[in-house]
């Protein structure tokens, strides 16, 4: 799995930051939630926005950003980009779940298991 992936959910959005917003803001579809600053899409390399909100189900679209440096994430914007970014995975996140860390946990994991299987 790609380095970036890892760092980005070790640094700009963990499950326990993921749980916090989850639970706590309302999101406009394609409103961005991490990082927060955009001066900071470059150093990330991805970004998380909202999708939409269907029920209690918020949904969550990790992308990578246009400025992305690693070689795969780079190769990945080529081949899929539209614009700015290319969608890499997306998972909705239960926002009445009982223990808002492990739904973060799991929402985290799967979008890291999508971004494997698309990076390959």
């Amino acid at each position: 799995m790609s380095k970036a992936i890892e760092a980005f959910f070790s640094n700009k959005l963990t499950p326990s930051s993921l749980a916090k917003v989850a639970t706590t803001k309302t999101f406009t579809p394609g409103r961005r939630v991490a990082p927060v600053d955009k001066r900071e899409d470059a150093d990330a390399q991805l970004r998380v926005d909202a999708g939409e909100k269907i029920g209690d189900k918020q949904n969550f679209v990790l992308q990578v950003n246009s400025q992305a440096k690693n070689t795969a994430l780079k190769k990945f914007v080529a081949g899929n980009g539209r614009g700015t970014r290319a969608q890499l995975a997306a998972a909705s996140f239960d926002t009445k779940a009982a223990d808002p860390e492990a739904e973060a946990r799991r929402v985290v994991q799967e979008m890291k298991e999508q971004s494997k299987s698309k990076l390959g």
